[in-house]
């Protein structure tokens, strides 16, 4: 009896499969519950360069009669820092991390005085 070619086949896969590591990938999450306000959250790796996320600032407030938006930012695997800002805002960009693994925010407060937490998942 010959062997067949699509054993062949499905022990290169099988091996394949196991030989290689699978690519990892990770989320930041982040819950907007401000009032009134517009900002920007994104991602930078070590060299501080943006690796996800937007550069425009986008609306952030709390919804009370439905349900609250969450800004997800899916990216590579690598150590990577979250940053918030919030439009119109005298203070500082807020700047978390860094990170290897996958990690959930909340951004609250009003244009006068907010923050940004890190929070259970």
């Amino acid at each position: 009896m010959k062997f067949q070619s699509i054993y062949l086949i499905a022990i290169f896969i099988c091996v394949f499969i196991t030989s290689f590591p699978t690519i990892e990938a990770y989320t930041a999450d982040t819950e907007l519950d401000m009032t009134l306000c517009s900002c920007r959250i994104w991602v930078e790796d070590s060299n501080q360069n943006r690796i996800a996320g937007d550069t425009d600032y986008h609306d952030c407030a709390y919804n009370q009669y439905g349900k609250n938006d969450h800004e997800t930012i899916n990216l590579q695997n690598g150590t990577y820092w979250v940053h918030a800002k919030v439009e119109g805002s005298a203070r500082k960009q807020k700047v978390r991390g860094p990170y290897n693994d996958n990690t959930c925010f909340r951004i609250y407060g009003t244009v006068g005085f907010w923050d940004f937490d890190q929070v259970t998942c």
